[in-house]
């Protein structure tokens, strides 16, 4: 039943499996990060992904979470920016972009990606290569908007240590 499952609910929240509402939250910040850049399409890519693009047709499972070490290593160095000198680690980075102003935007897709590199891992079946080859590039479209709207723009102040 696990491998036809698109939603769980338990008490306190509800998965979906789907990745349509990471999809959408994506696509809508790509294009907020288009705005602010006047209407250029930012794309960046980022060049770890494409051996995982690769990976995904070759071995799905395996894609699916080196594509989640790379969203999250995004994630870090976003934290970094928001808050230095705080310690890494996934609840603690979370806690730390929850100052962020873009964060309630991004988290909702990362928390969809993450419950399903979760189940990936923990599931007898492999995905699909296909379902690989669409959480790779979800992820490679968050980690994108993440550095796009992480950095910053030529002129700004880094916000790091040093400052």
């Amino acid at each position: 039943l696990f491998h036809r499952m698109q939603s769980l609910k338990f008490p306190g929240g509800e998965v979906t499996f789907a990745l349509q509402n990471a999809e959408k939250l994506v696509a809508d910040a790509a294009r907020d990060v288009g705005a602010q850049e006047d209407g250029a399409v930012v794309r960046q890519e980022i060049a770890e992904f494409g051996p995982v693009v690769a990976m995904s047709s070759t071995a799905p499972r395996q894609a699916i979470v080196v594509a989640w070490g790379l969203l999250e290593h995004q994630l870090n160095a976003a934290s970094d920016r928001v808050a230095p000198d705080k310690p890494h680690g996934w609840p603690q980075v979370a806690a730390n972009l929850g100052a962020w102003d873009k964060w309630p935007t991004l988290y909702p897709a990362v928390l969809e990606l993450q419950a399903l590199r979760d189940y990936t891992v923990g599931s007898p079946r492999p995905p699909s290569s296909a379902d690989a080859a669409r959480y790779v590039s979800v992820a490679q479209d968050l980690a994108t908007v993440v550095r796009a709207w992480s950095m910053p723009k030529s002129g700004e102040a880094s916000g790091g240590a040093d400052e």
